[in-house]
Order: C-alpha cells, then structure tokens, then sequence
C-alpha cells in the first residue's frame, strides 16, 4: 500500500532569483507509486506563503493533479519576523545576474482554488483520516505543523513521522558561511539554508511534540546535485508540467555553476521527500536539538550530547543512486 504523505513546501519556482528544489520535490512526489501524495501545503521561507501556495496549485494543475489539495498557511513566524534576512532578494534583478533569468516562465494569470481549509487544519484532517501513517515532509519552515500541534495536540501520536530539511552538525571541514560566495554569512546561517530558522520557537516545538522526526541537514544534502543537460529530455516534452519544470530549472542549475562555482543545483528538497518512501538512500543516527542554539538562532543545533529532544539525522547519501532515480522518474 502506498504511504500517505503531506508535503509542505516553500515553493518559489518560477520567482527569478529563487531556490526550484521544491518543484523538483512536487514532481517527484507525483511520480513515484510508493507514496500517495494527499495534500500540499505552503509555508514562508525562501518565498511568502501566498508565493508558494500559488506556484504549488499552478503545478498541480499542469500535472493534471488538481485533486490534490493546497492549503495555505500563515505568512509570518509566530513570534518574530524572520522576512527582513531575506527581503533583498524581493528586489528586481539586474545586470548579469538578470540574464540567467530571462527565459523563466511568467507567473500564472489565474491560479485553481486553494482548498478552503488553512495548512494546518488539513494537516489535522489527514492525519485523523491516515492514523498511524500519515508522513509529513516539510522542506520549509515547521510553522504549519507546530500551529497544527497547538490546536489539536491529540493528532501527535497519529503522524507516522517528520522529515524536515534543515538544520546541519557543526562539520570541521566545512565552513557554511563560504560555501556559497554569494550569500551574506547572516543570511545563510538565519533563512536560506537553515529552513527550521526561519521560525525557530515553532520548530523548537515540533522537536520537543514526540513526534518522530528526521532531520535531513545540509552536512547531507549539499552533496546530491542536478546537472547541465540532465533535463534536456523535459525541454519537448508533451507534459506541460515537465515543460514548465524544465522552464524553471534550468536557470537555476546555470546560476550555481556560474555564480556559486558548484557542479550543478543543489537537491536538497527532493531528497528529504524521497526518504519517506526510499528511507535506505540514507543512514541515520539519534542526535539532540540544542535548544539554546536553535533559539540563538543558528542553523548548527543537532549535536552528540546534551538534553534536548532527540531526533535521528541523516548522516550520509547514497549519493549517485539517488541522483539517478530522481532523473529517471522525473523525466516519465
């Protein structure tokens, strides 16, 4: 039987300047039998909340999936406004930087009904019609879930497990801050990177809800990649919606080779949604959330020792074999 999961995205393809590996995720959730995708949701990190609930619906919709329901969530974080980290980003592109996004699609004219529920109410819902086997990826913020959580504390012991992108352990051999040239070092510890940043007190409860959670850190995912010319096969594709993938992504994997110096765009949406049903891609180990670190806040809380709550972290990838199963089931 296929696994019930919700996915939860900061989904800004399509925005010029903007992270695509949410789409990459979506397309790769509707294209694999093992999981039955019974819900999106929208959350704020590297895009608004109203950004991503619009490009998820438009997906669908060129996917021919408009069952699936997307239901919006709340704009802001609870309890500070994390919008300023990442508000240079909103504005107009210029210059060299421009051209890498001149080709991206134009934002959809009109957008299919979002479901009439909020995110965390279809949270909730799913996770009463699914007991004891509803997955929830989130690859954003952990707003959603914690609202959730809040309002219906007795759905808890009913969700299977949390994987969230995010997060990372401290690592001698990499400094995150230069990682990438072209992101100040506050931005990258504080919102692009670190999704559980974005709303620190909401993670915090989420990790400490009982809840199993795997935590998907960069330590992991900065080593799966999409290369040139891998999604070549999209360009003429008869699938609006792998015309439209192809449209948005390739200006994001030209970028980071040129302006980040990397082999390709980063994959770390896509992989966090593949563990719920290829849970083997990678190994895990129990690890502790340091609270005070998680509220500082900085991206490096998962630690070996300490109190806190307990979660198990993603370690290492089957690095080439994940790679391959995502451009093969993506180009179907």
């Amino acid at each position: 039987m296929s696994i019930p999961v919700i996915l939860d995205m900061d989904n800004a393809a399509g925005i010029p300047g903007r992270d695509v590996d949410d789409a990459l995720a979506l397309a790769l959730a509707l294209a694999s039998p093992e999981i039955s995708l019974v819900g999106c949701t929208a959350c704020a990190g590297n895009c608004r909340t109203h950004e991503s609930a619009r490009n998820t619906a438009h997906q669908l919709f060129l996917a021919g999936r408009e069952d699936i329901p997307v239901a919006a969530g709340r704009e802001e974080p609870f309890l500070r406004d994390r919008s300023a980290h990442f508000r240079h980003m909103e504005q107009p592109l210029s210059g060299q930087e421009a051209a890498f996004w001149r080709a991206m699609p134009a934002p959809p004219a009109q957008v299919p009904p979002l479901s009439p529920l909020k995110a965390h109410e279809l949270i909730i819902e799913k996770a009463r019609e699914y007991p004891g086997e509803l997955v929830v990826v989130m690859v954003g913020s952990l707003t959603n879930l914690a609202l959730a959580l809040l309002a219906e504390p007795g759905i808890a012991p009913l969700i299977r497990e949390v994987i969230h992108m995010g997060g990372a352990y401290r690592d001698d051999d990499i400094r995150w801050e230069d990682s990438t040239p072209d992101i100040p070092p506050e931005v990258w510890r504080d919102t692009l990177r670190f999704n559980p940043l974005h709303d620190p007190e909401a993670s915090l409860m989420v990790f400490r809800s009982g809840v199993p959670v795997i935590v998907v850190p960069a330590n992991v995912t900065m080593n799966v990649f999409l290369r040139p010319g891998e999604l070549e096969p999209l360009r003429e594709s008869q699938s609006a919606f792998h015309r439209h993938l192809f449209s948005c992504c390739e200006p994001w994997i030209e970028w980071s080779r040129a302006c980040r110096r990397l082999e390709g765009m980063h994959l770390h949406d896509p992989l966090a949604l593949a563990l719920s049903f290829l849970p083997h891609l990678c190994c895990t180990r129990p690890m502790r959330v340091d609270e005070a670190v998680l509220l500082a806040p900085d991206g490096t809380f998962l630690t070996d020792s300490g109190d806190g709550p307990e979660v198990r972290v993603a370690c290492n990838v089957q690095r080439r074999h994940f790679e391959s199963i995502l451009r093969k089931r993506i180009k179907k």
